[in-house]
């Protein structure tokens, strides 16, 4: 290897370039797989959205003079009706809540010196059954809506871990237990807090998950509803068959009460492919991508070992006349690969670390941590030792089956 060390070194240098892909590669899959297979924190599975309007003076249905506490009595009376349906297993109001959603509030509370911030949810408080919330402990989504019932703000349990300041570290909701928490322009209105929600994330290509769970109780307004305009349900599994069609047909006249009447349901799969379709479509296109670079690498390594053991047939022929066995002579064609990707590898890492710091991968809690690293690389390591076998594997058993007189014959 040292004699041929002009050629190997090409070798080298390619073992390095490809490394350092094969690891940005790898560390994207990773960073967008460790991120999708996270626990979202809620189900909207067998959830749907109702749109209801508001009729407007220029329709003949429309009830002039309506009160604050009518608008809310109306709006409760269709929360009511759909609750009393067999397919219905948990219906809500909400303003800016509901999951995959590009309408969003944000709320900030301080307790003692920490300050934390998040997505408001303002919701009524069976908002955490439609979407089975789960406390931090494992309370059920019936208990926290009891909670929310009782006016308690119900906080995610990392609400406050990074908002601490001059230099106090944060804490967990569980570490704090139930605790009074206010705005910070408004330290003299408190409110208490529930149990510690289990983190939800804002959509399944994020890591964030701070959110703020109100109810109309916990602000004092049970005429909030009004202002609400998010009506959600989740049916049960076994009844949820053509809910969409048998919920407009009864638009007319089961959900038309006062000035409000239903005209839209939608499935929260529908919505939620809308709402990530740009990011679906980027990640596919990456995935494409980056396989047709990896097929490219593959072909390349395989044709550059292909290429490179052909040219030793004749040196092949002339180990064996000298009494080397085939076993032999093929482990020592795969130890010269391995021990050139070997040495490529340990540079091709300390580039990777460089990259890594230098914010130049794929955003998962952060750039770099050192199993992150040490993972992806070995990801690009068990790849090319594969491309480098079978790069070898074909052409050398190849060679060991040519005649050693017809190979050396030229000599």
């Amino acid at each position: 290897m040292l004699n041929e060390w002009r050629s190997n070194l090409w070798i080298f240098v390619e073992f390095l370039i490809v490394s350092v892909v094969l690891w940005y590669i790898a560390d994207y899959f990773y960073a967008t797989l460790s991120t999708r297979l996270r626990p979202r924190g809620f189900d909207t599975e067998h959830c749907y959205l109702l749109n209801l309007y508001e009729i407007t003076d220029k329709s003949p249905l429309f009830i002039p003079d309506q009160t604050t506490e009518q608008k809310s009595e109306a709006k409760n009376e269709i929360m009511e009706r759909l609750r009393r349906r067999p397919e219905v297993e948990a219906v809500s109001y909400s303003q800016n809540a509901y999951h995959y959603n590009g309408s969003n509030g944000y709320i900030t509370f301080q307790y003692d010196t920490i300050i934390g911030s998040g997505l408001r949810r303002l919701v009524t408080p069976d908002f955490v059954k439609v979407f089975r919330y789960q406390g931090i402990n494992g309370e059920t989504p019936d208990q926290l809506a009891r909670e929310l019932a009782d006016g308690k703000i119900l906080l995610t349990d990392n609400f406050f871990v990074n908002g601490a300041k001059k230099g106090n570290k944060g804490k967990k909701l569980s570490e704090l237990g139930s605790i009074e928490i206010s705005m910070p322009d408004d330290s003299a209105w408190t409110f208490r807090t529930g149990t510690p929600l289990f983190p939800m994330r804002y959509s399944d290509y994020t890591t964030w998950n701070l959110a703020a769970v109100l109810s109309p109780e916990a602000v004092r307004n049970p005429h909030m509803i009004v202002w609400m305009n998010e009506l959600c349900i989740r049916v049960r599994p076994d009844m949820d068959h053509d809910i969409i069609e048998t919920l407009m047909k009864e638009a007319q006249t089961q959900f038309h009460v006062g000035n409000y009447i239903l005209t839209d349901v939608r499935s929260f799969d529908d919505i939620r492919e809308a709402f990530q379709r740009t990011e679906t479509n980027t990640e596919r296109n990456y995935i494409v991508g980056m396989l047709f670079l990896l097929l490219n690498i593959f072909l390349g390594l395989l044709g550059t070992f292909w290429f490179r053991t052909q040219q030793r047939v004749k040196e092949v022929a002339l180990r064996k006349v000298n009494g080397a066995t085939s076993g032999q002579i093929f482990s020592r064609l795969i130890t010269e690969g391995l021990v050139l990707l070997v040495i490529a590898t340990v540079p091709a890492l300390v580039v990777d670390y460089f990259l890594a710091n230098a914010e130049v991968g794929t955003w998962a809690d952060g750039y770099f941590t050192w199993p992150r690293l040490l993972i992806c690389g070995g990801i690009a390591f068990l790849l090319m030792i594969i491309m480098v076998v079978l790069g070898i594997w074909f052409p050398a058993r190849r060679a060991m089956k040519v005649d050693p007189a017809r190979a050396l014959a030229d000599e």
